[in-house]
């Protein structure tokens, strides 16, 4: 019963969230303080466990992005107790320049270390708090003060990740923070990141949210002196982040030390952001079922039901087919203008509610077995794609995301501004460290159809004499100043505006 609340929690979150999504505080700026980067990209799940660890470093750096994420494994690190093999943290750490920040989470997922033998997942329990700290210490240690940022597994509410208790979760976090820092006293600990997956209270609550917010309630409590940062990640809908963020703002307010939150994973819009695919959820709960209990014989028969979509591929709902491999490019080309958007609209809407980094959800992925469920669902949110540790193809995401770095990746403060009689209006005033402001502003809509709606005609009360305003794919915008405002045309494409000198 408890799997199944798990998959209400992660399937039935948009249906909510779809028609309860206003809520937003826009009285206050909010402040990004935290030292670093603040907009990145993840590599993925697995680094250096299917074949050589890639390099990939460099392409961030050429998005301007600086800030990543890696996925390490107990079992990739230390196959056999006391033998270590750090190729692929190696290989990691010396494509790090001064300018980059990193942040690495380790799963306790072990086929002889751990409380269940589960390489790679799920994590779980070590059978010896003292073998723990020693894997983590000696860890860190090796790392030479590279790594800033550590984190202890990921989304354990959720048991695809974690087989055991909140109460095992904190007591290892609580040894995970000593092995850190006394192996680099300056480094930060971030506790092992929540789903996000809730309604914010004053909303339809989904079923098994309860469980999810009680695991991180009582982790927060345990060990409220034993991480230095928390991570919430942000998928589902993307107007409901404001309210979500502050849910655990004052969870760690109450029960810890006002810790400051990042989030290390989100992307959007995803497959079960549309009701059509809703009867695809079968499917996800047995995968799921799968997977944490390692049925390897359900595991090789999963492939059949998507197979059958594929044969069919031509009678779905479009909403369906554009995150299938192989759809028509009229499809497939909509899905990169949504998913373009969503990644402006989701870090605008976080940073705005005072999170502090953003990683986005990830750079690379194999999807070569487009059969997959996970390809079905997250195959096309990758950024890059590698070929014999080649990077064979940019996908137009990229050139987005370029943009909107060099906009958002420098913030000192972020409000909404409030327009009377417009609820639909997004309006966001920029500060950044250089002092100067910016805007960025765009129309909610509804995430398939909204772009075949015309333009609307805004009046924005923003302070310029003379105004510059481009579109996040590059396109020049048609903007003029009007006795103290600026007239625009806008839809549910995110407009930066700033002064023209």
């Amino acid at each position: 019963m408890k799997l199944l609340k798990v998959i209400l929690l992660l399937i039935i979150a948009p249906v909510f969230v779809m028609s309860n999504s206003n809520a937003q505080t826009k009285e206050n700026p909010a402040t990004i303080s935290m030292a670093g980067p603040s907009v990145g990209v993840a590599w993925g799940f697995s680094y250096g466990v299917d074949g050589p660890p890639e390099i990939f470093l460099p392409q961030l750096n050429k998005m301007n992005v600086h800030l990543t994420k890696l996925y390490l494994f107990w079992q990739e690190l230390e196959p056999v107790k006391g033998q270590y093999n750090w190729g692929a943290v190696d290989t990691f750490l010396m494509q790090l320049t001064p300018a980059d920040e990193a942040l690495i989470s380790v799963f306790s997922a072990s086929s002889w270390a751990t409380k269940i033998a589960s390489p790679p997942i799920p994590a779980s329990v070590a059978k010896s708090p003292d073998e723990y700290y020693r894997f983590i210490y000696d860890l860190v240690k090796h790392c030479k003060g590279k790594i800033k940022l550590w984190q202890n597994d990921s989304e354990p509410n959720n048991p695809v990740y974690w087989n055991g208790t909140s109460e095992e979760f904190s007591s290892q976090l609580k040894v995970f923070y000593r092995a850190v820092k006394d192996a680099d006293p300056q480094a930060k600990v971030v506790m092992g990141g929540y789903d996000g997956l809730f309604n914010p209270p004053g909303m339809p609550e989904i079923p098994g949210q309860r469980s999810g917010l009680a695991f991180f309630s009582k982790a927060i409590r345990e060990a409220a002196d034993y991480f230095d940062i928390f991570d919430v990640r942000l998928y589902a809908n993307p107007y409901t982040i404001p309210a979500r963020v502050e849910y655990f703002k004052k969870e760690l307010a109450d029960s810890a030390h006002g810790q400051p939150i990042i989030c290390t994973e989100y992307n959007g819009p995803g497959f079960f952001g549309f009701p059509v695919n809703f009867k695809y959820i079968g499917q996800i709960v047995e995968w799921q079922r799968v997977v944490a209990t390692h049925d390897s014989v359900a595991y090789a028969k999963m492939k059949d039901p998507v197979a059958d979509m594929y044969d069919s591929i031509n009678t779905l709902a479009p909403q369906t087919q554009m995150f299938m491999m192989g759809c028509s490019k009229e499809l497939n080309d909509k899905y990169d203008r949504l998913q373009c958007r969503d990644i402006v609209m989701r870090n605008v809407l976080a940073f705005s509610a005072g999170i502090q980094k953003t990683m986005y959800w990830c750079l690379f992925d194999n999807t070569d077995n487009k059969y997959d469920l996970m390809t079905l669902m997250f195959g096309k949110n990758k950024l890059l794609e590698y070929h014999k540790g080649k990077v064979v193809k940019e996908y137009p995401e990229v050139a987005v995301f370029k943009r909107m770095t060099g906009y958002l990746n420098h913030i000192k403060t972020i409000r909404r501004i409030d327009v009377p009689g417009k609820e639909l209006l997004y309006l966001f005033e920029i500060t950044g460290t250089d002092d100067r402001i910016k805007y960025v502003a765009w129309e909610k809509r509804d995430p398939f159809s909204g772009e075949d709606q015309a333009a609307t005609n805004y009046m924005l009360p923003l302070p310029l004499n003379k105004v510059k305003a481009i579109d996040i794919f590059g396109n020049a915008v048609d903007a003029k100043t009007v006795t103290g405002n600026v007239e625009i045309n806008l839809s549910d494409t995110p407009v930066f505006i700033q002064a023209n000198k």
